[in-house]
Parts: C-alpha cells; sequence; structure tokens
C-alpha cells in the first residue's frame, strides 16, 4: 500500500503544484494529499501540531523560523515569483503608466491579505514604494486598496475558476497586485485580464521556501529532494516562478 504524504502549501501553487505531483507520480506512485492556504495560516497549523510531511512556503521567512523552532528537519530556496499588476484589458496599462494608474483615485487596486499571505505583505511594500517615488500619501494608497484574496474572510472562487481571473471578473477590481504565476493562471481562467510588469523603482520578487517534517519518512525525502531537481524547476519556470539556480 501506498504511503499518505500531506503536503502543506501556498494558495499561489493551486496551479502549479498537482501537475508536478502528477509528474512525480509517473515516476514514483504516492498517494498525496494537497492543503493550499495562506502560508502565515499554514505556519500557524503546523505549530498547532497539524499532521503533514512539506512545507511550501511563499517566503523563506516561515520555513527558516521553523527549522530554528524544531519543527522542519531540513529546508532550501524552492523558488522565485515577481510581483506584476494584473490588470482588466480594457485599462491600458504599460510599465511606464504603472506608477500613474496605482495613484489613480478612479482605480480599484485589490491585494493580498499582509501577514497570513506573503504576496500581502510584498504588495504593501508595493505601496510603500510607490508613496516615495511619487510622493503619494502612504495612508491614502492603503485606504483605497481592497484586500480581496489571501485571508481567512476573503471571497473564495467557485470550483473551477481561478481566483484571481474570478475576483477580475466579479470582484469591482480594476487592478491587483500580485505574483507572476498568478496572473498566468489568471488570464488562462479569464481572457479579460492583462498584465504588467513593476517599474524598478517598485519591483519586488518573492523567495519561496520548501521545508520537510520533523522526524518524517524517506518518501517524503524523496518528493522533497527531486521539487528541487531540475527537472522540477523546469516545470516551475514553465508556470512563472524563477529557477532556485536562475544564473549559476
Amino acid at each position: 500500500m501506498s504511503e499518505n504524504l500531506v503536503i502543506l502549501a501556498p494558495g499561489s501553487m493551486t496551479h502549479i503544484l498537482p501537475s508536478l505531483l502528477v509528474e512525480y507520480h509517473s515516476l514514483k506512485p504516492l498517494s498525496i494529499h494537497c492543503e493550499f492556504g495562506p502560508s502565515g495560516s499554514l505556519r500557524a497549523k503546523i505549530e498547532a501540531g497539524k499532521h503533514y510531511h512539506l512545507f511550501l512556503s511563499a517566503t523563506t521567512t516561515h520555513t527558516q523560523d521553523l527549522f530554528h523552532s524544531d519543527h522542519l528537519s531540513k529546508h532550501d530556496v524552492l523558488g522565485y515569483n515577481r510581483m506584476v499588476l494584473l490588470h482588466r484589458h480594457s485599462i491600458d496599462v504599460r510599465q511606464e503608466t504603472v506608477l500613474s494608474h496605482l495613484v489613480d483615485n478612479a482605480r480599484i487596486l485589490g491585494m493580498s491579505t499582509t501577514g497570513l499571505d506573503p504576496a500581502g505583505d510584498y504588495a504593501l511594500e508595493i505601496l510603500k514604494n510607490v508613496s516615495v517615488a511619487t510622493k503619494t500619501s502612504l495612508s491614502d494608497l492603503v485606504a483605497r486598496t481592497r484586500i480581496i484574496t489571501g485571508g481567512r474572510e476573503t471571497p473564495n472562487a467557485p470550483p473551477g475558476r481561478n481566483q484571481y481571473g474570478w475576483i477580475m471578473e466579479t470582484q469591482n477590481v480594476d487592478l491587483l497586485l500580485t505574483y507572476y504565476s498568478n496572473a498566468l493562471a489568471a488570464m488562462d481562467d479569464n481572457p479579460h485580464v492583462g498584465f504588467c510588469d513593476l517599474p524598478e523603482p517598485i519591483a519586488m520578487t518573492g523567495t519561496y521556501g520548501i521545508g520537510v517534517a520533523k522526524n518524517t519518512t524517506k518518501t517524503a525525502f524523496n518528493l522533497y529532494r527531486w521539487l528541487l531537481s531540475k527537472e522540477a524547476q523546469n516545470r516551475l519556470a514553465d508556470s512563472g516562478f524563477i529557477p532556485r539556480n536562475a544564473g549559476d
């Protein structure tokens, strides 16, 4: 009987991880259960004693802290995911106009929940950089930005829909600060959205971490090592990630 592995992973990997695991399953058949959610919430579950084998996080802060608190036996960088601006196709957004759109009071801006979802933390840092670059009040920027995903009480897309494509269609949002991988998945789901890279003064890239539980199994370690392999990293790159050893 195959071993049942439990993987905790960020919501930004909902559309990526299953296909990766299908490929791994073809090499080594396994029964795998994935639980997706904001990285901060998943970390809290681990600290509360939740059973798991692997933890994938949208920030290495969580994997490093869990390693130092003896919850993980090993951890590493999984890859990188840059932040972009998802927007309605009806809005002409180019890299040189991103700042003007972000400070335009007529535009409804969305972001993830700070504290729970690292994308929200990155988005807040981006807004701070926007404030400096444009001499706009940070409090005004934050006040008109909707916390629309990555939280316990934010709306969830129905089955079969991508969270970000659905948000742009139904939640009255014009612009959304999110990961590049999320933007690609949103465009697959919703043909009426596009994305734009952020200009250098406000650009940010998230670093994803991976950790294996303390006293876990050899099977879990094998999957951990495979996810760090060149083969798996190439698959992540196809989905918008920057491989962990890019530039080596």
